[in-house]
């Protein structure tokens, strides 16, 4: 499983920082955001990026779309779409294979998530969202790139189960999920269980990985990835079972975010050595229990069910020859 650093984490800082520090501290490339390049300019900026990723050694893994696919304005929505699809364009000529976002988003309440997204949404964002997704598709399978449909707040997919409506409305092999239970824990209590993630199985493509603490509708990302209310060990050994090929980690507090990232990194390799360690205890303990069923278990050829009931019939004449007068018993 690859280990992913979203620029997101530097996003006050150049993007030669965000490649240093991966180099640092052994990231196997990083998620590329609106923070470190120009939309308006993806080719060129895509160009520049894999460049410069080149020089320290760092891939660049996804990038980032942003858009409207959702909203009443036909023209925005043509204009969200036509960005994606130059988006696609220019991972697919730097050698990328993955971009990653949403689908815009419906807000009626900035300070409560709950209340927005699939809260409000209705049948026609889910069928704008589920034409534009398979123009995209169509469009990245030509061009060899896939696209991930993040579980974003405030989206029409700002659960696991709305993302699981969406993409069974979109039936598309180019298209699938990128789950993120950071953003879907204040606005789906199901979303705080790792189990939720079965409802993606053979669509979740790629995950977000980061931890918070509750503050109202919103949440407080000023946590460390090991602690908050997130259970990531589980998280993490669940996108692992399900096949999931690379987690991206980021840092969406305040503050410095050098210590924190460095610790998540730590963190999410120790979980998946922990696993690894745990399976090969578990198997260990399995094929001692086998060999003891082996060592107890009767030896010599099988008695077939006849003879087995003959046996038994002798046994008891015997018996009953052993108990009767003039037997010396």
């Amino acid at each position: 499983m690859k280990l992913v650093l979203h620029s997101y984490t530097f996003r006050r800082y150049p993007l030669r920082h965000v490649f240093a520090v991966a180099r640092r501290y052994g990231w196997d490339g990083i998620e590329l955001v609106h923070f470190h390049f120009d939309p308006a300019r993806v080719e060129d900026e895509v160009a520049e990026a894999v460049a410069l990723g080149r020089r320290y050694g760092v891939a660049i893994h996804c990038v980032g779309y942003t858009g409207d696919f959702v909203g009443d304005d036909p023209l925005d929505r043509a204009a969200s779409l036509a960005l994606a699809r130059r988006t696609i364009e220019a991972c697919a000529r730097n050698g990328i294979e993955l971009v990653n976002g949403w689908s815009g988003t419906l807000e009626r309440d900035p300070d409560d998530w709950r209340r927005n997204g699939s809260a409000i949404a209705e049948q026609r964002h889910y069928d704008r969202a589920a034409e534009g997704y398979q123009e995209l598709g169509e469009y990245a399978q030509r061009h060899g790139v896939r696209v991930g449909v993040e579980v974003y707040p405030g989206s029409v997919h700002d659960t696991v189960a709305g993302t699981a409506r969406l993409l069974a409305m979109v039936d598309h092999p180019f298209v699938f999920a990128t789950a993120d239970p950071g953003n879907a824990y204040v606005v789906s209590p199901a979303d705080r269980d790792p189990e939720i993630l079965d409802q993606l199985a053979g669509r979740l493509g790629y995950f977000h990985l980061k931890n918070l603490h509750p503050d109202g509708g919103r949440a407080n990302f000023n946590v460390d990835t090991a602690d908050g209310v997130l259970d990531n060990y589980a998280w993490i050994t669940k996108a692992y079972a399900l096949g999931v090929p690379a987690i991206c980690v980021e840092y969406c507090g305040d503050g410095d975010p050098h210590p924190p990232i460095a610790r998540a990194g730590d963190y999410v390799r120790d979980c998946l050595a922990l696993r690894d360690d745990l399976d090969r205890r578990h198997e260990a303990a399995e094929a001692a229990e086998t060999a003891a069923r082996d060592v107890t278990r009767p030896t010599g050829p099988p008695v077939a069910p006849e003879e087995e009931a003959a046996a038994a019939l002798v046994a008891q004449e015997a018996a009953a020859l052993a108990g009767a007068p003039g037997s010396g018993r």
